[in-house]
């Protein structure tokens, strides 16, 4: 049988021995019960991070996708305006060339009305 006297008499004698047992079992337990909350925070941090890891890719795909659709509506309009461009560049030239023909007609039989346009059109005073 268990004789407790004496084992109340062996724990009295070396009460710091079992003191400081007890107690390095108490900080390893702590340390046990910190590790495992550390680890789970961790584990909420990593899942936090691939969350935002995945809600940036998708902002950025669409970030992607709008600015795909402005540089399309800007090449339209980019070309839209380089062929209207082209046409008032045509138009210019053929008003360029019939004004040319009217003048040099106009130089050629009646030059005193030539010289009254290009007096009221250019504010020139003609000077013989």
């Amino acid at each position: 049988m268990i004789n407790y006297a004496s084992i109340l008499s062996y724990l009295l004698k070396r009460w710091k021995v079992v003191l400081i047992v007890v107690l390095s079992l108490t900080v390893m337990g702590k340390f046990h019960h910190d590790y495992s909350q550390l680890q789970k925070a961790y584990e909420a941090s990593q899942q936090s991070l691939q969350e935002q890891v995945a809600g940036l890719q998708a902002i950025h795909e669409v970030e992607l996708k709008k600015r795909e659709e402005a540089l399309e509506s800007y090449r339209k309009a980019l070309a839209e305006l380089e062929e209207t461009y082209m046409r008032s560049q045509v138009d210019l030239d053929n008003t360029r060339k019939e004004l040319k023909k009217r003048y040099v007609k106009q130089f050629s039989e009646d030059k005193e009305a030539l010289v009254e346009e290009i007096q009221q059109a250019y504010g020139f005073e003609y000077a013989p």
